[in-house]
């Protein structure tokens, strides 16, 4: 139990996650704005308005990862690919996989007396605390591990 109050401390309450969590608000500020200002300036609609946010956040989180939260210093030709594969796997298994397992959940483990819109509203939530875990994750142990930590883990 030790060991593992030691590792949530040293890990989870480190620099490199300080700033990723940092970095996931300003991502999601990037997201936000981009499609307030598509929407209501430019009435783009919802797929261009959603795919442009999306694409401006993705960007951002991406070079700010690399540089701030992870330090990798490698080349973007042998980065970049990682990374866009990883955030399709984390998308799909957070949203894809948790869309159904929310609903198994919501519907045969336990059983909200809620409002419909609120119930939806919680399950988007709890998927996006999942992809934002997975992709801490794929980030750290996939995309940008550093040099040497191969033989680490």
């Amino acid at each position: 139990m030790k060991k593992i109050v030691e590792w949530f401390r040293t890990e989870f309450f480190s620099r490199e996650t300080l700033i990723y969590l940092i970095t996931g608000l300003i991502s999601t500020a990037i997201n936000w704005t981009v499609t307030y200002v598509l929407n209501n300036f430019f009435h783009l609609g919802y797929w261009i308005t959603s795919g442009t946010a999306f694409l401006c956040s993705l960007v951002f989180t991406y070079f700010a990862n690399k540089k701030y939260t992870f330090r990798n210093t490698e080349s973007m030709s042998k980065v970049l690919p990682k990374y866009l594969a990883e955030v399709l796997i984390c998308f799909l298994l957070a949203y894809g996989l948790g869309k159904p397992v929310l609903d198994w959940f919501f519907s045969g483990v336990i059983k909200p007396d809620m409002d419909p819109d609120k119930l939806n509203t919680l399950k988007g939530i709890l998927a996006n605390i999942c992809y934002i875990g997975l992709n801490y994750i794929g980030q750290k142990f996939f995309v940008f591990r550093k040099k040497g930590e191969e033989e680490d883990h």
